[in-house]
């Protein structure tokens, strides 16, 4: 990144943050965790009403997984910009996720589709976690290149998937062709 970049794009990264946490809030999104507990980060990932409440939970690893995947997308669509440019770019991109992601409609396809029953949406402390998350996936990919944030990509996606029973690409696969053999997997069956 440039010289004098990282203060414009820590400005840039806070204007997004603060922006999604309005229109969050406005959309009915709470603040924290209904349930009081302060904890920063839950270990939880099923049928917990603390997941998606706290600031980070094991679907933070997902969101560091998007934050690789804005790297590699930037790297072919904006070539000719710098990495900074890159960077914010990919931060509006999960900040639109993150609004679209807690739009009742998706919220309904979650708990519909997936072993996620008691999902109601993130917390906008959540889904600023989520965004940091996507943040640190882009300096990962960064740092790494594109080859070894590759193999950084699958191995975060095999952890998940005996740590969690879920992760980036099969949390797409869920929400546009659910199939009912990965719920039951999903739920322990």
């Amino acid at each position: 990144m440039t010289k004098g970049s990282p203060v414009r794009v820590v400005g840039a990264a806070s204007a997004i943050a603060i922006i999604m946490a309005v229109v969050l809030r406005f959309n009915g999104r709470i603040w924290w965790c209904k349930f009081g507990d302060w904890a920063i980060y839950v270990n939880q990932a099923w049928n917990s009403s603390h997941t998606s409440q706290h600031i980070f939970d094991p679907y933070s690893f997902t969101h560091v997984l998007h934050g690789v995947l804005g790297f590699w997308l930037a790297g072919l669509l904006l070539k000719n910009y710098r990495k900074s440019v890159w960077l914010v770019v990919t931060l509006a991109v999960e900040a639109a996720w993150e609004l679209l992601e807690n739009s009742n409609f998706i919220i309904e396809k979650y708990r519909e589709n997936t072993a996620s029953l008691e999902y109601f949406g993130d917390s906008i402390a959540n889904s600023i976690g989520d965004l940091m998350a996507c943040a640190v996936g882009f300096l990962i990919a960064l740092k790494l290149g594109v080859w070894r944030s590759l193999i950084f990509f699958v191995i975060v996606e095999l952890i998940l998937l005996f740590w969690i029973r879920d992760g980036f690409l099969l949390n797409i696969v869920m929400l546009v062709y659910p199939l009912e053999w990965i719920k039951q997997w999903q739920m322990g069956a």
